[in-house]
């Protein structure tokens, strides 16, 4: 608790100087009030409305393509004295708050309901459910006190956005969420203007910072510190040092009887997370410019309070135990270097497998020059479902996905939640390491772009990098896993032997017409390889385990260490007869090829843009994904916790779009069509079997339909899937 302490004493310090400041009100002293009126209308052919919003995997909260609702934002601003500003802001909540439910009044009672009437969803608990009766929130509370004192410029008490730092420590709060956090932040400078600091205290955010998404029972005092020095000596170099500290802490349980009662009781820590390190820039032209940073994260969760391991689903931001792991980036800057229009960008970038920061950016940034993967594909079934080989988990978001590529971010915290189609996706980029060139060229009324990336990961290892642990006990959270296309926020896998290429060509042409019409188009090709498994001691059973020609499996087991095996993974299959065919219900895992994983991606871009009015603007793209994947058999069925989604995938978006202002107001509409196909591959060496009328009923495929049974009882068709998704979203924005 020393640093806790020498910021109390800093705080104090802070306090005696804001005690010393005039206090003279101001005269004519007026508030101000602004505010917006948010409206949205959501249509969709899934036609779900439990919320207002397309995507969540918040337990209970609901997620629609359908709805109308309505917010209200006030800003209030007011100066009570020159030294000081005070700020607030009111905000209703969308959520559940539909049209529909007639200003939120009536609805069930879940807590008279016998037996439960289960989660409230689509408004329908009314006036009893916070997140459909309308109320009103305050979101934001700020004082700022500017005493004019040479070491102290600003000393912010409440709300903050925690912009002042950077993504990779203390990232920037999300802006649905920028208010939330709330803190005591001092700025100012050091001596000189070119030495300044930003010294922060934040109450820790008991809703996801920390392991298994919470901080515990007793939340008072968990807290994040940070210290950030700039150093702008010149124009040509500047340089930032920066050091995060995390304290997450519980009652000690060994602090038993009265003392607690008498003396005060001792604490212990839950979860510690530090990060230290910095970033510099050198700037010697205008054509040419460096930057750098180097952070060295460690973290520590204690057992008695978090988990001690995770199974093959683990869904937490930190990892078990004690961990570390740096992080470390360059750029270079060619700014038209020939003089003739044409630009490089160049980085390099490695993020260690156990980097943490509890409080690093969760999305809307972008901490790394690729472009990465697109927000097309979500989670490893072919329409985007997570667990979609179990009756009931239907694909959230859609076959469709979000629009564009991802942003990247530094954590396995990644916040995609409550977002619509039209948000861009974040995806997790830990482990990643790698360069990308990034090439800009202007030739008159055409820019060109383009990128190479070769991505290599640290997290290639086998059975998790660590041989003594069982396969199925993990200190690594590997939320909706590696399977499929893409998954956002999966860093881990028990095998990975793995190497991503991506390249891409973007084009924007101004054409002359009329008032000029913007075309604009892109190709984007991904090769990614994985290998997964590629050490046979780490296959689950004795080699000729599984005979064939009807025989049954022998389960010899094979031990890759002393009392482990891939086994507890990947189970033998039985034998089944099928229509008079004898064989294994699934392809026996016996192949360092039954897992491999081979991505070949094509993205193809093209769309025009118009200025109508001048006040109106539209256009209209056209996008198709070629996507050839080859990822396991069914020996691997996508860990038997997913629709495989082994095979050719064919995805179409058109998509069309408006915006337009009128005076104070401003209107944006998106309208997407995604059609497509996907045709499964999921090799042989297993008996087809028939859909009966219960799997008819819980996977919508017609009775006698062929497919297989999992390891854990899931459902894989091998029919050829069509797909067909629209979906609009238009809003209202009036500030007032």
């Amino acid at each position: 608790m020393r640093f806790s302490r020498g910021f109390a004493i800093a705080l104090l310090a802070g306090c005696a100087a804001l005690a010393a400041m005039p206090a003279h009100a101001v005269d004519g002293q007026t508030m101000i009030i602004t505010g917006e009126d948010y409206t949205k209308w959501l249509w969709g052919n899934q036609h779900t409305d439990g919320s207002v919003y397309n995507f969540t995997t918040v337990s209970g909260e609901g997620y629609g393509d359908n709805g109308q609702g309505t917010e209200i934002d006030l800003l209030i601003a007011s100066h009570p004295s020159k030294n000081i500003e005070v700020t607030a802001r009111l905000q209703s909540r969308f959520n559940q708050n539909q049209w529909t439910n007639y200003g939120g009044f009536g609805g069930r009672n879940p807590a008279l309901e016998n037996p439960p009437g289960g989660d409230c969803l689509g408004g329908d608990c009314g006036e009893f459910d916070p997140r459909s009766n309308e109320y009103i929130k305050m979101r934001g509370l700020t004082a700022r006190f500017t005493p004019g004192l040479k070491w102290l410029d600003s000393a912010t008490i409440g709300s903050s956005d925690l912009g002042m730092f950077d993504a990779f420590t203390i990232g920037k709060i999300r802006y649905i969420d920028r208010d939330n956090a709330k803190a005591i932040l001092f700025q100012g400078p050091l001596g000189s203007r070119k030495l300044t600091y930003d010294l922060i205290r934040v109450s820790l955010p008991r809703l996801f910072a920390g392991p298994n998404f919470n901080t515990g029972d007793y939340a008072g005092q968990d807290g994040a510190y940070g210290l950030q020095l700039k150093l702008n000596p010149s124009s040509f170099f500047d340089a930032v040092g920066l050091y995060e500290r995390v304290r997450d802490i519980e009652i000690d349980a060994r602090d038993s009887g009265n003392n607690g009662v008498d003396n005060g009781r001792d604490l212990t820590s839950r979860f510690k997370n530090d990060v230290y390190g910095g970033r510099f820039g050198i700037h010697p032209s205008s054509k040419v410019d460096f930057r750098g940073l180097y952070y060295y994260s460690t973290a520590n969760a204690n057992p008695k309070f978090t988990p001690t391991g995770f199974g093959l689903s683990g869904f937490s931001p930190a990892l078990v135990g004690k961990v570390s792991d740096p992080l470390y980036k360059a750029n270079v800057d060619l700014n038209d270097p020939f003089g003739v229009g044409l630009s490089f960008n160049l980085e390099y970038f490695n993020i260690g497998a156990q980097y943490t920061s509890i409080l690093a950016a969760r999305r809307e940034v972008d901490v790394l020059l690729t472009e990465g993967h697109d927000g097309a594909w979500v989670f490893p079934g072919p329409d985007n479902s997570a667990f979609g080989v179990f009756a009931g988990n239907p694909t959230r978001i859609g076959y469709g996905g979000w629009e564009g590529p991802a942003q990247q971010v530094a954590t396995i915290s990644v916040d995609n939640e409550f977002t619509d189609f039209e948000e861009p996706m974040a995806e997790t980029v830990i482990g990643w390491k790698g360069i990308t060139v990034a090439p800009n060229w202007t030739i008159g009324d055409l820019d060109l772009s383009g990128e190479y990336s070769r991505i290599d990961y640290n997290t290639n290892w086998q059975a998790w990098g660590d041989p003594s642990r069982g396969i199925t006990d993990s200190i690594y959270p590997n939320f909706e896993s590696d399977a499929g296309v893409a998954s956002f926020r999966n860093a881990y896998a028990p095998f990975q032997d793995k190497k991503t290429d991506i390249a891409i060509l973007r084009g924007k042409y101004l054409l002359n017409v009329g008032k000029g019409v913007d075309v604009f188009g892109k190709i984007k090709y991904i090769n990614e390889t994985d290998k997964r498994m590629n050490d046979a001691r780490f296959l689950p059973y004795q080699p000729g385990d599984c005979p064939g020609g009807g025989a049954a499996c022998h389960n010899n087991v094979n031990n890759y260490s002393p009392g482990h095996s891939s086994a507890d993974l990947y189970g033998n299959p039985p034998v089944i007869t099928v229509n008079g065919v004898t064989g294994y219900q699934w392809k026996p895992f016996d192949s360092l090829s039954d897992d491999d994983r081979d991505l070949n991606y094509k993205l193809y871009q093209l769309g025009a843009g118009y200025q109508l009015t001048g006040n109106l603007y539209g256009s209209v793209t056209y996008e198709r994904y070629d996507v050839d994947l080859e990822d396991g058999n069914t020996a691997f069925q996508a860990y038997q916790l997913h629709s495989m989604a082994s095979g050719q995938n064919d995805k179409n978006k058109l998509i069309v779009y408006a915006h337009y202002t009128f005076g104070a107001a401003e209107f944006g509409a998106n309208y997407e069509y995604n059609w497509g196909t996907f045709t499964p591959d999921f090799g042989g060496g297993f008996v087809t079997q028939f859909a009966d009328a219960g799997i008819a009923h819980d996977f919508g495929v017609p009775v006698g339909s062929p497919g297989f049974r999992g390891r854990f009882g899931g459902w894989n068709s091998l029919l050829k899937r069509d797909f067909k998704q629209n979906r609009l979203k238009v809003f209202m924005k009036v500030r007032f």
